[in-house]
C-alpha cells in the first residue's frame, strides 16, 4: 500500500477508537438502558468505601417496594438521611424530594468497572439532586432493607476501632 493510504487508514483507526472509548481511553462498558434500570434498584450505591471513621460517604438506595428511595450523607457512626420518590424511564431518573418540594429529572448511566475494590458497577447521575454524581455498586448485591450495607459498615467500624 502507498504511504498516504496507510496514513489515512491509521488516522481512521484512531478516530474509530476515539469514538468507542471513554475519556480514560478504555472502551465504554456502559450497560444497556433496560439492564441499567434493573441494576439501579435494590442495591447500595456508595460514592466510596470509607477508609476511616471520619470519612464522609454518600449512599443511594432505590427501593420500589418501600415506595421510593433513601439518600444518606454519613460517616460510619452518624449521618442524615432523606427519603425520596422516583420513577425511571430509559436513561432517566425523575426524583421527587418531599422535604424541599424539588422535582429533578436527570440522565443516568451504569457502567461495568474494575474497582475501586470491592465495586464492579459505576452509577453516574448527571444532575444529581444530592451528593457527588458518581457512585459505585456491586453487581451480585441486592439489599432491599439495607442490612448488608449496615453489616459491611459495622465490620469496617470494628476494624478501625481495634
Amino acid at each position: 500500500m502507498r504511504p498516504i493510504v496507510l496514513s489515512f487508514l491509521f488516522v481512521l483507526g484512531l478516530a474509530a477508537g476515539a469514538c468507542s472509548s471513554s475519556s480514560s481511553g478504555t472502551p465504554s462498558r456502559a450497560v444497556p438502558p433496560d439492564e441499567a434500570r434493573t441494576l439501579l434498584l435494590d442495591r447500595n450505591w456508595l460514592d466510596k468505601m470509607p477508609e476511616n471513621d471520619r470519612d464522609r460517604l454518600h449512599v443511594y438506595r432505590f427501593v420500589p417496594s418501600m415506595g421510593g428511595g433513601v439518600f444518606q450523607d454519613r460517616t460510619l457512626f452518624k449521618g442524615t438521611f432523606e427519603l425520596f420518590m422516583f420513577e425511571t424511564t430509559e436513561g432517566q431518573i425523575r426524583f421527587v424530594l418531599p422535604e424541599t418540594k424539588e422535582k429533578v429529572t436527570s440522565e443516568f448511566r451504569i457502567e461495568n468497572v474494575d474497582g475501586p475494590e470491592p465495586f464492579d458497577l459505576k452509577l453516574t447521575i448527571t444532575d444529581d439532586p444530592r451528593g457527588p454524581k458518581v457512585y459505585f455498586g456491586i453487581r451480585s448485591e441486592t439489599d432491599k432493607d439495607g442490612a448488608r450495607l449496615e453489616r459491611t459498615l459495622a465490620n469496617k467500624r470494628s476494624q478501625l476501632v481495634h
